[in-house]
C-alpha cells in the first residue's frame, strides 16, 4: 500500500494559483455556454412533448364527441358529423369576430 503524500501544499503557490484560474475559467466558461444550451434542449423536449400530448387529447375528445352524439341522435352518423360541424362553425364564427384587429 502507499503511504499518503507528506508534501505540504500552500495556497499561495504558484502552482494552486494556475489551477484556481484555470478551474475558475473553465466554470466561468461553462455556466455561459452549457447553461443556456440545456435550458434550451429541455425547453425544446418538454415542448414536444407537451405538443403530442394536447393532439392526443384533442384527438381522443373528438372521438369521444363523435360518439356520444352518435348515440343520442337518431340516424346515421351524418347527422352527428352535421351537428358537430354546424356547432364548431358557429363557436368559429363567435371567436373570429371577437380578434384583435
Amino acid at each position: 500500500m502507499t503511504s499518503p503524500s507528506t508534501e505540504k501544499s500552500s495556497d499561495t503557490g504558484l502552482a494552486a494559483q494556475a489551477t484556481k484560474f484555470v478551474v475558475s475559467t473553465v466554470e466561468s466558461v461553462r455556466g455561459k455556454t452549457t447553461g443556456p444550451l440545456l435550458f434550451i434542449a429541455r425547453l425544446l423536449v418538454y415542448s414536444i412533448v407537451f405538443f403530442v400530448a394536447v393532439v392526443a387529447g384533442v384527438s381522443l375528445l373528438m372521438i369521444a364527441m363523435v360518439r356520444i352524439v352518435n348515440q343520442l341522435l337518431p340516424g346515421d352518423v351524418w347527422t352527428t358529423y352535421l351537428l358537430l360541424g354546424v356547432f364548431f362553425a358557429l363557436v368559429g364564427m363567435f371567436l373570429w369576430s371577437k380578434r384583435a384587429s
